[in-house]
């Protein structure tokens, strides 16, 4: 019977394929709504029929492998339009076009991609459809008052994808991965400006930072300082850290200002950008390239770490300071200190928070809530 149920719901809500979109979905605001409304469509009707299979939280699958489980799996799969509308067929083989869908709807979630079965792929199918029709409504809401009036070209960070796109009017200019901050320091969001980019940035470390993770060390260590091409300074003047009681320091007499130096091991990498914001917060280069390879990254104070950050600088000195590309790559090339880059036309950033959308294939996308603010909407 719910096989039936399920070739009717893919044949009456034929969502558009990548060949429809002219244009990027998931950055143009009206385009993006109108296809959200669509995904609305089809979650309402899965949600409505209530054939949604719960799978066993232990399942375990492998290419190959066959489990009583498998057609539940199936009808999930064919009703988000993961397995095509054509693999109507019961099976409990999980087969080469069973891995296929899987690998789909991994792609979807933000799981890594290896065609499994396991915990993390269980957890995000188990999810009910109506949870996942107020998810979309919630997020066509944000997408609409957040987005609304956007200014082309622009940067748009999504947080809960930890991506970074640049984007004209109708296209995709570039896009890389990002690292945000964990749910105790956030990235907040922001509707702002880049302002200007710094070339071998000194990194003044968060009192937070220095008081809770780098006094410590220096209690065993003070040369640790040293060896991380750190210095500490006192009322502006550098002082030695052998001279510091370091175990008398504490929140209410900490005055120091620890100062990493530009060089390999500096957190900041070589590139900073800057905009207005209301923290302490700004968008870098690292040195710590491997991060980037996790599915999931928040793993930062609050900053946003980028993947690619001298494509990005170099579009911002060409596009929007009007410097020849010999010029802008010879700055970038600068071994001076901490120096500033004024973006002569500041550019559009819009740092938003979207746990769903659809992609510039058609494709409904989830993210995990990774700062928990969806709470209220499930």
């Amino acid at each position: 019977m719910f096989y039936w149920l399920a070739a009717v719901l893919l044949f009456l809500l034929p969502f558009r394929s990548a060949a429809q979109l002219a244009e990027p979905a998931w950055l143009n605001p009206k385009r993006q709504a109108e296809l959200m409304q669509q995904a609305i469509e089809l979650y309402t009707c899965i949600a409505t029929v209530n054939e949604w299979n719960t799978l066993p939280p232990d399942l375990r699958l492998s290419p190959g492998d066959t489990n009583v489980v498998v057609p539940k799996l199936q009808h999930n799969l064919l009703l988000t339009k993961d397995l095509s509308s054509e693999h109507l067929d019961s099976t409990s083989v999980y087969d080469s076009l069973l891995v296929a869908a899987t690998i789909n709807f991994q792609k979807r979630h933000g799981i890594k991609p290896d065609g499994r079965i396991g915990p993390q792929t269980v957890a995000a199918i188990n999810v009910p459809p109506s949870q996942k029709l107020k998810l979309l409504q919630a997020n066509l809401q944000r997408w609409q008052t957040t987005c609304a009036g956007i200014e082309y070209p622009a940067v748009f960070i999504n947080i809960p994808d930890y991506k970074l796109y640049l984007a004209d009017s109708s296209k995709v200019l570039l896009q890389m991965r990002a690292i945000v901050g964990k749910k105790s320091s956030p990235t907040y969001l922001n509707n702002t400006e880049l302002l200007s980019i710094v070339v071998n940035p000194n990194w003044n470390l968060p009192r937070s930072i220095s008081l809770n993770e780098i006094v410590p060390i220096l209690r065993r260590n003070p040369n640790y300082l040293y060896k991380r091409n750190m210095r500490v300074y006192l009322d502006g003047q550098q002082i030695n850290p052998w001279q510091v009681n370091w175990h008398k320091v504490n929140a209410a007499n900490f005055n120091y200002q620890i100062v990493q130096l530009p060089g390999k091991q500096n957190e900041l990498g070589e590139l900073k950008f800057l905009y207005n914001s209301k923290v302490n917060q700004y968008m870098h280069d690292t040195p710590r390239k491997e991060l980037f390879n996790y599915q999931q990254r928040d793993f930062s104070h609050g900053c946003i770490r980028l993947e690619k950050p001298y494509e990005l600088a170099l579009y911002l000195l060409q596009q929007r300071s009007d410097q020849p590309e010999k010029k802008a790559k010879e700055l970038l090339a600068k071994w001076d200190r901490n120096l500033y880059l004024r973006i002569r036309r500041p550019m559009p950033l819009y740092i938003i928070y979207q746990t769903s959308w659809v992609d510039q294939d058609g494709k409904v996308q989830f993210r995990p809530d990774v700062y928990g603010y969806e709470s209220a909407n499930l």
